[in-house]
């Protein structure tokens, strides 16, 4: 479809193709930007989701420890202290993660109605008396006011009551209180409060297990390496850094991250979550069961609406004195979709260019295709004339003979001459033919023996010295001593030569000299490489047909412009059985100063037999 575009077409047909390449590279740029705008937008909701679930289950696992220990006050008043041994091993053995409680502590008041603390020995299954821990300074100054507030009051009553978390331990504060059920019968009663059940957490199990494990889940897409950096600081001191999951990378809390949720808070909503989680069973045990309805559960909650004050775009409820602040380990989620659209990009330009240079690479090659075409055609018809012109002059001169036309002696020499002359050209005409044919079919092998070069040129040479003589041509030699053997193909290296040497006698135009040399690289008689030199002094080759003057049935414009003869396969035929040897061919040439070829072989080597070797 190529065949009848002209130069000019074809180039207005690239730029059309480049044209229309380049409106799809605007378009798929603009479709990869609303790709990306909407992609930004599903990971910052799947992000948000997965953060809220993260909160959910962080604080599930506190209700969980709440319920667990979660005592009512007749064991508190009978000191059965067995029943916090139950309390605790059925923890241990049912709870998720049972390294999260690091020990429980039992604040009451004594005979003489101080506060005292005393630690669970699970060793003696009791509560051991004990000073307060320095962790729990804050704490006491808590349980102290709502002493006194109690006393004021002059009753036991859950009133100023610490709150359930206290994070600078952590622990959770359990009230140990008789709570009434209500009764449409009766009137509410006051809950009286006995004392308070402080469970602390295990800081570093919570660092070191718990989060990276609540990490992998919600915030792995392999589950090994996490999408997010995650940070959790204190919401009363923001600069506090409770755990980082790449401190390695991150020195301070980030100022925002791609999504935030409050942890470390009792909520209502954890407890009716546990109420339907299958793996928290515990109604058997002593001292109160712990799927009590919730008109039985101790929760007080205090705390101002102004205190804590968070983002609203913060997850999580206001309860919770942590936050986990979630970015993402490329810097941000903008810097990921960012990465993600530069990729896209790359990845979509890189397939563009590489459809347009494939387009321009099939339009190049429908031009070469074009050219050969052409090029062909010249040699058919190039061919067809070549053929013709030795056959009609074989024809008549043996017409004439037969005829008995010619009678003279001298004549019939001359005519015998005409016909070995044509004779030749036609003989090499068909074996170029011939050689092309077999170049082409990849069929043509190549029988190579020991060579002395000598003796190949001489040989070259002698069968064009009637051709010589007849065309007045001075031959200059230069032959060196000792040139080591060469393994070729005799028949075939020897068309090779008397090809360049048909080609120097037919451009050398008026200047009848031809030069053929042969040495070794710097007369070093075990030298390499053997180089081989014809040289005339004609008219030369342009510079623009030099890089062409190797393809088949090429003709330079100055020899098409003075009709000199040839198919344009002579010089393809020598590169071909050249390269076959394992050498190569270089030119030098100049316009009307005459051209130089070079054949470059290979030496054969010294311990190389006489026996053929053959090669394709």
């Amino acid at each position: 479809m190529f065949a009848n575009f002209k130069i000019p077409a074809v180039l207005v047909l690239i730029v059309l193709l480049l044209t229309l390449l380049g409106l799809l590279g605007w378009l798929q740029y603009r479709l990869v930007g609303q790709v990306s705008q909407g992609q930004r937008e599903r990971m910052r909701e799947n992000l948000r989701v997965e953060a809220a679930k993260f909160g959910e289950a962080f604080d599930r696992e506190l209700a969980r420890v709440y319920l667990s220990f979660q005592m009512d006050a007749a064991t508190l008043r009978d000191k059965s202290w067995q029943a916090y041994d139950q309390r605790y091993a059925y923890w241990e053995s049912t709870a998720p993660h049972p390294h999260l409680v690091k020990a429980v502590f039992l604040v009451d008041q004594d005979e003489k109605g101080q506060l005292r603390a005393s630690k669970f020995n699970r060793a003696q299954s009791e509560f051991e008396p004990q000073d307060w821990p320095a962790e729990f300074s804050h704490l006491r100054q808590q349980f102290e006011q709502q002493l006194r507030a109690n006393q004021a009051s002059g009753a036991s009553i859950i009133r100023n009551a610490p709150e359930l978390v206290a994070e600078e331990i952590p622990a959770l504060v359990i009230p140990v209180s008789n709570v009434p059920a209500l009764s449409k019968q009766q009137k509410p009663e006051a809950a009286s409060l006995y004392g308070y059940t402080v469970v602390t957490l295990d800081q570093d199990y919570l660092n070191q297990q718990f989060i990276p494990s609540l990490a992998r889940q919600y915030f792995s897409g392999d589950g090994k390496e996490l999408d997010y950096n995650l940070t959790i600081i204190s919401r009363q001191e923001p600069h506090q850094i409770i755990y980082q999951s790449d401190s390695q990378t991150t020195r301070a809390a980030p100022a925002k991250g791609d999504a935030a949720v409050n942890i470390l808070g009792v909520e209502l909503n954890s407890f009716l979550s546990l109420s339907v989680d299958r793996s928290f069973r515990n109604e058997s045990l002593p001292g109160g069961p712990g799927r009590l309805p919730l008109s039985s559960l101790a929760i007080s909650i205090q705390r101002s609406p102004d205190e804590h004050a968070s983002d609203p775009s913060t997850l999580g409820s206001e309860n919770g004195h942590w936050q986990l602040i979630l970015t993402h380990r490329v810097g941000s989620l903008e810097e990921a979709v960012a990465h993600l659209r530069r990729q896209n990009l790359i990845i979509s330009f890189s397939i563009l260019l590489l459809l347009g240079f494939s387009v321009v690479m099939i339009l190049i090659n429908a031009q070469r295709a074009q050219r050969l075409a052409r090029q062909q055609m010249e040699f058919v018809a190039g061919v067809t004339h070549e053929l013709r012109t030795p056959l009609s002059v074989i024809y008549s001169a043996g017409e004439n003979l037969a005829d008995g036309l010619i009678d003279d002696r001298q004549q019939v020499r001359r005519y015998g001459s005409v016909i070995r002359s044509e004779g030749r050209r036609l003989t090499e005409m068909v074996e170029q033919v011939l050689e092309f044919a077999g170049m082409q079919s990849g069929r043509r092998t190549y029988e190579l023996r020991p060579t002395r070069m000598r003796e190949l040129i001489e040989s070259a040479l002698a069968e064009y010295e009637p051709l010589i003589r007849e065309k007045g041509f001075q031959v200059e030699k230069s032959i060196a001593q000792g040139l080591p053997q060469v393994m070729a193909d005799q028949s075939a290296l020897k068309r090779s030569l008397q090809n360049l040497i048909s080609n120097a006698m037919k451009y050398s135009g008026d200047q009848r000299l031809l030069k053929i040399k042969a040495t070794s690289p710097e007369g070093e008689r075990n030298s390499r490489e053997v180089c081989i030199t014809v040289e005339d002094r004609g008219s030369g080759i342009e510079p623009a047909d030099l890089p062409h003057i190797f393809e088949p049935f090429y003709r330079g414009r100055e020899a098409k412009a003075a009709q000199i003869r040839g198919s344009g396969l002579g010089l393809s035929l020598v590169k071909h059985i050249i390269e076959a040897h394992g050498g190569n061919v270089s030119v030098k040439s100049a316009p009307q100063s005459g051209s130089a070829f070079t054949v470059h072989l290979p030496a054969a080597d010294e311990e190389d037999g006489s026996d053929a070797q053959p090669m394709r």
